[in-house]
């Protein structure tokens, strides 16, 4: 009975030997696993964050355009205000003009009666 006893206490130590072998190799795949999930993770966030620098890129070409719009609209504004001046003084001279031509022909023509 002893010997058998003996027997299989050897039997469990084997056993557990085994299972801790076993263990150690899940382990260690589990621990390979998670190495190759952090590199692709890594390398994933790293295309991530290329993609957000380039569409902050694209943005700031974006607004350098609206920048470049908003000075030619700030340059045909300040031609229009040229022109309406430009023209606010021909149409006085205009209506000055017509104002002295009238008074003319109207101290003329009283005095051609």
């Amino acid at each position: 009975m002893s010997e058998e006893l003996s027997r299989r206490i050897d039997d469990l130590h084997k056993r557990f030997d085994d299972i801790r072998t076993d263990m150690n190799q899940r382990f260690v795949e589990v621990g390979q696993r998670f190495a190759e999930l952090r590199a692709d993770m890594s390398q994933h966030f790293h295309d991530v964050s290329q993609h957000f620098h380039d569409v902050s890129q694209h943005f700031d070409d974006m607004n350098q355009r609206f920048n470049d719009v908003n000075q030619r609209f700030g340059d045909l504004n300040h031609r229009l205000t040229d022109l309406h001046s430009t023209l606010r003084i021909f149409m006085w001279v205009v209506s000055g003009w017509f104002t002295f031509l009238t008074a003319v022909l109207a101290v003329f023509g009283f005095l051609r009666r």
